[in-house]
């Protein structure tokens, strides 16, 4: 039992989708739909509130980064504050001493005295004072080689008049990697006496920059001019983030803007760069860009996304809103009016009990107009049926006249002899036998609109070879296409005349034709083949062919094929059905005038 109702269901559900196949459409064009444009709809109205949050959220970032560039150059103009304190201690220092005599000339104490100024400064490798040539003359502690006039430093740094850090460079007293602070001793008019020089242990400055930052907290690096990495909390990383190239300048073009790098990890990280006022120094300060854009990076991401999240919950809910409330229930009516259109007029919309009261209203309007419609369709099926009845009564009394005045023509023409005047009396007695067979095959038809072609074309070759003297043989390869009752008797003449004056040649007992049709969509090609006939462009026959291929819409042409033989072909427009009318052939004019 349950297999029965199973299969009944899914026949039941097979015949709704046939009555429904109909009544499925598709949009012509991208808005041609009430949900689409219902979309469109919602999507203006809500897109400049999404405009507003998105320019928020990119103000929110833009003044963030700018936050971000204000707290990394605190952090690094911060860190930078010691190692100045150090530069400057160390320029203190060389002034004072250059004030000391016994330093300045090289003197019995000078080197006691520079001992104790290096065990004063825990951040002094070592002191010495050079003469002009780059010579050490005094050193806290013993200088081997004695003489640095050939180190770039030492020529980089009596150019100039003051006091100036130059390096880095290897200490060889004290064995260790030092920045040189360097002042030039000239005299009176300026000449260079020499200079007093104190090396600066980079070891411990970097040693203090992580005692203050921490490589935790953020790298930070010192570089100078030419791009050497100074000082730094963290060598190995910050020599993966920064690149030297960028601070081989005095460092005021990269005071405005952020930088982005990235860590062997692969993390992400941004720093900014601020100048020192010494000898173009450049200070750069590095955090992870998560931790420095955390949030914000969140708070612009839900300013931009909420809008977003709107707008897709909105247009869920109106999706949803509009295919249960409007969409459902103009799909139901339009299978309702498909069902009705195919003819089924007791279906009746029990569903929009639950549609809403225009779609009940409407749904009434379609029923009452389907009640109409059935009674129309049955007075108009009445009419039909009795105007068929009618038009098949007067095909069959033309037949019946027709098939008498063919009698008449018999009896009046069997007292003929066989001569050219019996030739024309039998031709016209099958012409107007050829009318009598096209109303009986209109009377004989079903549908009372058309013809078929095969058919036509099949009763017109019996009947030409029954209604001559010559051994006539056609041949019929015809499609069994449709053709508009109109064509029938223009068509069957033309046929009759083409097939007359292939057949019966001058000194011609018999022939043999092949009589072929088709009908591609509203084009018909109609040809004639004799292997022994003759075409007579200027005889009766031929006028009476080309004015029946006129009325047809089209013309004949005439045609030697290769092998021997003739071909009379024409290709006329097979107008769609418009009623089961039939036209008579014109019994005036030029061409039809020679019938009677």
């Amino acid at each position: 039992m349950d297999l029965g109702k199973a299969e009944a269901a899914r026949a039941r559900n097979r015949e709704r989708s046939s009555i429904f196949a109909s009544a499925v459409g598709q949009p012509r064009t991208l808005f041609d739909s009430v949900r689409r444009r219902l979309v469109l709809v919602v999507l203006l109205a809500l897109a400049p509130i999404a405009v507003l949050n998105i320019v928020q959220g990119v103000m929110q970032l833009s003044d963030a980064e700018e936050a971000a560039r204000q707290r990394l150059l605190q952090q690094a103009v911060a860190a930078a504050v010691s190692q100045q304190n150090i530069f400057a201690s160390t320029e203190n220092v060389l002034y004072a001493l250059k004030n000391v005599e016994e330093v300045r000339a090289a003197g019995q104490s000078c080197a006691a005295t520079l001992r104790g100024a290096t065990i004063s400064l825990p951040f002094a490798a070592n002191i010495g004072v050079l003469d002009a040539q780059g010579r050490v003359t005094c050193a806290a502690l013993p200088f081997p080689g004695r003489s640095v006039g050939e180190e770039p430093w030492w020529k980089e740094a009596i150019g100039r008049t003051g006091f100036s850090l130059v390096g880095p460079t290897r200490s060889p007293g004290a064995n260790l990697d030092v920045l040189v602070g360097i002042l030039p001793l000239r005299d009176a008019a300026g000449r260079l006496e020499g200079a007093i020089a104190l090396g600066i242990d980079i070891r411990w400055l970097d040693n203090l920059l992580k005692q203050q930052i921490p490589p935790s907290a953020g790298i930070v690096a010192l570089f100078s001019n030419r791009g050497q990495e100074l000082v730094s909390n963290a060598r190995t990383m910050s020599a993966a983030l920064f690149q030297r190239e960028m601070f081989q300048t005095t460092g005021q073009d990269l005071r405005s803007n952020l930088y982005e790098s990235t860590d062997p990890a692969g993390k992400s990280w941004t720093f900014a760069t601020a100048p020192l006022d010494r000898d173009g120094l450049t200070v750069a300060f590095a955090m992870p860009s998560d931790r420095l854009f955390g949030w914000t990076f969140v708070t612009v991401a839900a300013s931009i996304a909420l809008p977003a999240l709107i707008i897709i919950l909105s247009l869920a809910a109106l999706w949803v809103a509009v295919d249960r409330i409007i969409l459902r229930w103009l799909l139901y009516l339009r299978r309702v009016t498909a069902v009705y259109a195919q003819g089924h007029y007791g279906f009746r919309p029990t569903r929009l009990g639950a549609a809403p009261s225009e779609f009940r209203v409407l749904g009434h309007a379609v029923e009452n107009m389907a009640f109409a419609v059935r009674h129309r369709d049955a007075r108009l099926r009445e009419n039909l049926a009795e105007k068929t009845a009618l038009v098949r009564e007067i095909h069959h009394r033309i037949k019946n006249s027709l098939q008498v005045v063919v009698s008449l023509l018999s009896l009046y023409g069997s007292g003929i002899g066989k001569s050219e005047d019996r030739r024309r009396f039998d031709q016209l007695r099958l012409r107007v036998n050829t009318l009598a067979l096209v109303h009986r095959i209109l009377y004989e038809a079903n549908d009372g609109s058309q013809v078929h072609l095969r058919e036509l074309l099949g009763e017109l070759a019996s009947l030409i070879e029954g209604s001559t003297d010559a051994n006539v043989r056609i041949t019929v390869e015809a499609q069994d296409a449709p053709l508009p009752t109109d064509m029938a008797v223009p068509l069957a003449l033309m046929v009759v005349e083409v097939a007359l004056n292939l057949a019966l040649p001058q000194g011609t007992g018999s022939a043999a034709v092949l009589l072929s049709g088709s009908r591609n969509g509203e084009r018909l090609h109609i040809a004639l083949r004799s292997a022994t006939g003759t075409w007579d462009s200027k005889g009766s026959a031929t006028d009476l062919a080309s004015g029946f291929a006129a009325q047809l819409g089209g013309s004949l042409g005439c045609r030697d094929e290769a092998g021997g033989g003739l071909v009379v072909a024409g290709d006329f427009p097979c107008r769609p059905n418009t009623g089961p009318r039939t036209t008579v052939p014109r019994t005036t004019g030029p061409n039809t005038g020679r019938m009677a």
